[in-house]
């Protein structure tokens, strides 16, 4: 499948070649991981270049994809080029949605072929089965992760406190390392949906937003639960839980092959709306994640693409009311050919934490 949509582009380019420098897109095509490289992809063959510190691993790896010659660099553009004169490359694409200026000059500069610049934002959005396993496998990890979380919390930690745990305990549990900084936003903080952990005593009563994901060879969850400390008795926020509780299933169950990413976020926003509290859901209802946690397509007002089978993408709204509190679900869903499937498992309803 990989090959099949970097074909595509070579198609619509008129191009002989790519050239793929971003880790992520490199990742992706050879499932080799490494901070600097370079991919030259054509038709018949793939090669990848990387330096010392890479090429010993790269060569006694047994889980490198779509990759045909891996060669070792000092001078990459000599190597590069010996590969455009052999086979008879004339124009190469790039990332222009990745590579800064300078290094597109750079490129422009020292390979001898045409360079053109091409945006590759979309060419990860739909996932193979291999793909689709690893960010299960992920959102499995922060299940275990969250059930910790409920077995270990308790009034009178910090936001802090319970942040370093949920790190602790992705790691234990087998993840590679977290996929972002986790948020802990309780109380008060939870009107701010991106909250840092702070030195704020966790409190009975307090509702507390947990925003955190892991990478599983290479591949993100992401995942927010909001749950209850000592009790429920917060009616406001009890009240608000359930309309973004429904407004979240309703997103969810709109998923489905030709939906429009602005149409599910235009769904969960009208029913925030309708219950008066439209301004206060103040952020896109989702995005796709994979190697990346933010990555196409976007479920939000500007998400012109359509899903299709095989994307992965987060549903998550919220409300946030400044001085009171504030309530986020989010949940990982797979787009399947009649419609969705959970990634992340159960446990959306509100928990109370004893």
């Amino acid at each position: 499948m990989k090959k099949e949509i970097l074909n595509k582009i070579l198609e619509e380019t008129n191009s002989d070649a790519i050239l793929l420098y971003s880790p992520q897109n490199r990742y992706w095509f050879s499932r080799f991981q490494s901070s600097l490289g370079y991919i030259l992809y054509t038709k018949s063959k793939s090669f990848l270049f990387l330096d010392g510190r890479y090429i010993t691993t790269a060569r006694e790896s047994k889980s490198i994809n779509n990759i045909d010659e891996i060669i070792e660099f000092g001078k990459v553009y000599e190597l590069i080029n010996e590969k455009i004169e052999q086979n008879s490359i004339k124009k190469i694409v790039f990332e222009n949605d990745w590579i800064f200026v300078n290094q597109a000059e750079s490129f422009s500069r020292n390979i001898k072929a045409e360079v053109i610049g091409y945006n590759f934002d979309s060419v990860r959005m739909v996932k193979d089965k291999w793909e689709i396993e690893q960010v299960k496998k992920a959102c499995e990890i922060t299940h275990k992760v969250f059930l910790d979380v409920l077995q270990f919390v308790k009034p009178g930690m910090t936001e802090k406190e319970l942040s370093h745990f949920v790190t602790n305990s992705f790691l234990q549990n087998g993840a590679e390392k977290l996929s972002f900084d986790t948020i802990v936003a309780s109380g008060r903080n939870g009107s701010k949906p991106h909250a840092v952990p702070t030195d704020k005593i966790i409190e009975i009563g307090d509702f507390v937003t947990l925003d955190m994901g892991c990478i599983y060879n290479g591949y993100c969850s992401d995942q927010t639960r909001t749950f209850a400390m000592g009790n429920d008795d917060n009616k406001k926020l009890k009240e608000i839980y359930e309309i973004v509780y429904q407004s979240q299933q309703l997103g969810i169950e709109a998923i489905k092959p030709g939906i429009l990413g602005s149409e599910i976020h235009k769904i969960c926003l009208d029913f925030i709306d309708k219950k008066g509290y439209g301004k206060y859901f103040t952020h896109g209802t989702g995005h796709g994640l994979g190697i990346e946690i933010h990555e196409e397509p976007y479920n939000s007002v500007a998400g012109n693409k359509k899903l299709i089978e095989g994307m992965c993408v987060t549903v998550e709204p919220g409300i946030y009311i400044p001085e009171i509190g504030g309530i986020r679900i989010e949940d990982d869903i797979l787009v399947t050919k009649d419609g969705y499937e959970y990634l992340t498992t159960p446990l959306r309803e509100l928990q109370i934490v004893k």
